[in-house]
C-alpha cells in the first residue's frame, strides 16, 4: 500500500514537472515572410497568424531579430520560477 503511495505520487510529481517543459510557445508568422514573431511585434501588424513555435521552425521560419521571441524561452529555461510573459 505504501508502495503505491509513493508510486503514485512520484508519478504525479514527474508530470507536473514535464508539463512545464511541455508548454508550447504561440509565435506569429505571415503568409510571405520568412521570420517568426511575437504577438505584438512592432514589424508585422496585419495578416499575421498563430501557431507553435516548434512547428514554425520545422517550416522553416526564423526568429525576428526585432521582438526576438526566442529570448522568453531562453529566459524561462535559465530560471524557470521567474514567469516570463510574451509581449
Amino acid at each position: 500500500m505504501r508502495n503505491r503511495f509513493l508510486f503514485t505520487s512520484a508519478f504525479i510529481i514527474l508530470f507536473a514537472i514535464l508539463s512545464q517543459f511541455a508548454k508550447a510557445q504561440t509565435v506569429y508568422v505571415t503568409e510571405k515572410g520568412k521570420k517568426y514573431h511575437k504577438k505584438n511585434c512592432s514589424v508585422v501588424s496585419e495578416g499575421k497568424k498563430g501557431q507553435e513555435l516548434a512547428a514554425a521552425q520545422k517550416n522553416g521560419y526564423e526568429p525576428c531579430s526585432v521582438c526576438k521571441p526566442d529570448e522568453a524561452k531562453k529566459q524561462e529555461a535559465t530560471d524557470p520560477k521567474k514567469k516570463v510573459t510574451l509581449k
